[in-house]
């Protein structure tokens, strides 16, 4: 089964090569659940099981989003959201329309 962005109108899928990184909910953190879950349009009062299957791709973060390396250390294989970090429409625009060009 190949998962999808879960953003409204978002096509992106989780597959092999992909350049999106797909990241989780934050359900442990109440208040940022909440903004996840607005910038989403998704109702408030969605159960948290549900919302713990959701994902969303890297095309709606911006690079500030994501934890970077520190000088003379490895490129981190998985790219880490920082923890205040809440999705927005495609902000990463590369990303999104590299993944549209795969699509075509």
């Amino acid at each position: 089964m190949v998962r999808t962005c879960d953003y409204p109108g978002c096509s992106n899928k989780d597959v092999a090569d992909s350049p999106q990184s797909f990241h989780r909910f934050p359900v442990n953190d109440v208040a940022l659940r909440k903004l996840w879950v607005l910038a989403l349009g998704i109702h408030v009062d969605t159960k948290v099981e549900k919302i713990k299957k959701l994902r969303v791709c890297s095309a709606h973060f911006s690079d500030d989003d994501f934890l970077s390396t520190c000088p003379g250390q490895r490129q981190m294989k998985k790219r880490i959201l920082k923890k205040s970090a809440v999705p927005a429409p495609q902000v990463n625009k590369t990303v999104a329309y590299q993944s549209s060009l795969q699509h075509s």
